[in-house]
């Protein structure tokens, strides 16, 4: 694995594979950054036994993360699609880290931000 360090700047503006997301249709795939807005925007409204995907799961991440009881490094898995790269593996990671960045916890207080390409 070539894991490569990446920024919190560089997170939100990584595309994913979701064009939808939480009740939110699209015809184009969102960014990290955009998948943080819907979830903030929706997920007070939203309660687990209508939540199929575990999107909430994302509450939990960012509590352990700021919590620091996340203890290993944060990895996703990027790659090319259609000439874009996207994130293909722990975009619900992803979305928890930027949105402890967002809330003003300092990057050195999570896990260290990596990504495999693939």
């Amino acid at each position: 694995m070539a894991l490569r360090a990446l920024s919190a700047r560089e997170l939100a503006a990584t595309g994913t594979l979701f064009d939808s997301f939480m009740g939110r249709d699209g015809e184009e795939c969102k960014t990290v950054g955009e998948l943080l807005e819907i979830y903030r925007e929706r997920h007070p409204a939203l309660e687990a036994s209508a939540d199929p995907h575990e999107d909430l799961r994302v509450n939990r991440f960012m509590s352990d993360m700021s919590g620091e009881r996340w203890r290993e490094d944060l990895v996703m898995k990027i790659g090319v699609f259609d000439g874009e790269v996207r994130v293909i593996d722990g975009t619900h990671r992803a979305i928890a880290y930027l949105g402890c960045v967002q809330d003003g916890v300092a990057p050195e207080r999570l896990p260290a931000l990596h990504v495999d390409w693939w």
